[in-house]
Order: C-alpha cells, then sequence, then structure tokens
C-alpha cells in the first residue's frame, strides 16, 4: 500500500470518525465566512442516512468552498414536489437526492432536470451507467432479504420462494408498501431467473403477492420504519434496503443479510431553472471525489460510484456493499427505464389491491 494511500484512508476514517457529532450536535457556521456566505438547499432521504450525507459531502463543501448547504428530507417519492417544484418556479431545493426511475419519471414526457456540465475528464473512474448529463449516482443500495438468525437459527432461507413459504418458515414478515421492488421479488418467488424479470409481468406478480398477503404482519412504507421493525424484533423476516438491514445489525440486532434481489443507486439532480445552477453544479461535482465518497460508505453500507472509493476502504468494510463484487453477482439491476414508464400504473394498481 503507498503513503499516499494510507494518508487518504487515513482520512477517510477520521472523516467517519466524526459522524457521532454530527447526529447529536446541528452543524454551526461559524467564521468570517458565514457573514453574507452564499447558501444552497440540498434535499435528501433524510432518516439514518442524513447525518452519513452530511459527514461526508455537505460539511466539507461548506468548508472549502465557503457555501453552506441547507439539507432537508424530500418525501420517499420525490417526483411529484420535484415537478410542482419547477413548475411553479418556488426553488425549495437546489439539488436533490433521486434514484434512477425517479430521472426517467423526471424526463419523460417532460423534462425537469437541469444538464449537470461535469467534465468527462472528471467521470474516468465513475462505474459504468452512474453518470449521465443530469444525475450523478454515488450511493448503491441492495433490495434484499434481511432474517433473524435466532429465529432461523436451525433452518435458514436462502431464496425469496423460502420467503413465501410460510410453512416450512414461519415468522412475522415485513414488505415494502410498493409495488416498486416488490413485484420483482414476487416473480423471483416464483421461479422468474434475475435476468428475465423485465419487462415486468404485472399480473403474475400480484398473482404471486395473494399469496402472502395475509401473513404479512408490517408493511413498512420509510426505511427508519423497515430498520426499527427488524432492530426490535417486530418482524422476523422481511425485504429491506441493504443499508437500512446494517444499521440495524449495527445497533445489535441478530440479522443476516441475503444477497438475493435488486441494486439500485440515488445520485444527484438538480431542476431546471435553478436559480443557483452554478452553485449546485460545483456541489454535485464534488460529490464525484472518491474520497468523499469512500467516508460516506465507511458510515452507511452503500457502495460508492466512484471506484477508486473502494480502494479507501478496509477490505472488511468493502465486503458488506452490495457493490462488493460477492454481493452483486446476486442482483439484478433495477430497471429504471420499466419503472419510468410504469410506475403511476402500477403504483395505482398496487393501492387498490392493497385495499382489497
Amino acid at each position: 500500500m503507498s503513503d499516499t494511500k494510507n494518508i487518504s484512508r487515513r482520512n477517510v476514517i477520521k472523516g467517519a470518525g466524526v459522524v457521532t457529532a454530527a447526529m447529536a450536535v446541528p452543524s454551526l457556521w461559524t467564521g468570517s465566512r458565514a457573514f453574507g456566505a452564499e447558501t444552497i438547499t440540498v434535499a435528501d432521504v433524510g432518516g439514518a442516512t442524513a447525518p452519513a450525507i452530511r459527514t461526508a459531502f455537505y460539511e466539507p463543501f461548506e468548508k472549502e468552498f465557503g457555501i453552506k448547504v441547507i439539507g432537508i428530507a424530500h418525501d420517499s417519492d420525490p417526483v411529484t414536489q420535484f415537478k410542482l417544484l419547477v413548475d411553479a418556479k418556488t426553488y425549495i431545493w437546489d439539488a436533490c437526492m433521486v434514484t434512477q426511475d425517479h430521472v426517467a419519471r423526471l424526463t419523460k414526457p417532460k423534462n425537469y432536470l437541469a444538464d449537470l456540465n461535469i467534465p468527462a475528464s472528471r467521470a474516468q473512474d465513475i462505474l459504468p451507467g452512474m453518470l449521465t448529463n443530469d444525475w450523478l449516482g454515488f450511493s448503491v443500495f441492495g433490495i434484499v432479504m434481511a432474517y433473524r438468525k435466532d429465529k432461523f437459527a436451525n433452518n435458514p432461507p436462502t431464496s425469496w420462494a423460502d420467503y413465501w413459504d410460510t410453512k416450512k418458515f414461519p415468522g412475522r414478515r415485513g414488505l415494502y408498501k410498493s409495488g416498486w421492488g416488490v413485484l420483482e421479488m414476487a416473480l423471483l418467488a416464483d421461479g422468474v431467473a434475475g435476468k428475465d424479470l423485465y419487462p415486468l409481468d404485472v399480473d403474475r406478480a400480484f398473482k404471486k403477492l395473494d399469496q402472502i398477503r395475509s401473513d404479512i404482519a408490517v408493511w413498512w412504507s420509510a426505511g427508519a420504519q423497515n430498520t426499527q421493525a427488524l432492530q426490535s424484533g417486530e418482524v422476523d423476516i422481511s425485504d429491506t434496503w441493504s443499508a437500512r438491514g446494517y444499521a440495524a445489525i449495527s445497533a445489535g440486532a441478530p440479522l443476516t443479510i441475503l444477497w438475493q434481489g435488486l441494486y439500485s443507486v440515488d445520485g444527484w439532480s438538480i431542476p431546471l431553472g435553478c436559480p443557483k445552477l452554478d452553485l449546485a453544479r460545483k456541489f454535485v461535482e464534488f460529490c464525484i471525489r472518491p474520497e468523499q465518497q469512500a467516508i460516506y460508505s465507511s458510515i452507511v453500507a452503500n457502495g460508492p460510484s466512484n471506484k477508486r472509493a473502494i480502494e479507501l476502504l478496509p477490505p472488511e468494510r468493502a465486503s458488506i456493499l452490495p457493490s462488493a463484487p460477492e454481493n452483486i453477482k446476486g442482483l439484478t439491476e433495477l430497471d429504471s427505464v420499466w419503472w419510468g414508464a410504469n410506475f403511476d400504473a402500477v403504483s395505482e394498481r398496487f393501492q387498490e389491491w392493497m385495499l382489497g
């Protein structure tokens, strides 16, 4: 290992070490640059991830450029908020954390996203597909299964078919209260291979969901709720977003993550017409840096999009991330184009299905 890598890794550890303070104490804007300083407002997913985002991105950006970042949480699905913001020209955000399928819904049939204007030279270490003209992915997450080791010690589940088998694998079950990701799990449980998931057979998926519906103890609708249910033992087995599952493990829950399911990516986009476009672009470009992404992935169990960031992480940490080779081989990329075209129709059908 080179001296440069040693220094960089120490910086990552140092950055991760201040997350406790970030969680406990509001960020203060002090010093000579506070007076008349530029500000931007960034909408993120909130919850347990927010302190990591502040530690890895907001605070270092403020320190280096003198631009204060105000972080706020958006809805679990921010697309409607995003569209209203642009249409009404009420720019309460200057950048927003969105997934690839959000981007698909924000660009067709009408475009709501500004060009990031990131030079090609800055993109050479970014994983394929994780930087476009209007979106920078920085946080790879898995949509996977978590189960309690104490409940399934002698008979652990090994597939989504096992999740559906309530007789062989009895226990309280949790499931995301949305068709997004859940339809895919239903099809995997019904024997569809990951490579054959898309286009989704929606009728087949709902037919499979009919089989498990009465066995769901908790329909969770937010990541924090999922973590709490797993941590408290309210559920014994559930789908989860990988970082949420590991948050429960870090808090002492006896859980195992089963790396079967999907992966997707959270990233930054800027609303079209943003009056602070140059500042927002500067922030997004800052988030490409491997040192900042490594700090983020050292705090939450989401994988970086910059390949060099993995090299800055201890091997034991890198091994629990969705983008680790041994983990991602069991995951299929969520098809954002399909969901962009079908989200509204599937959501309406899912809500009708929930009402019975």
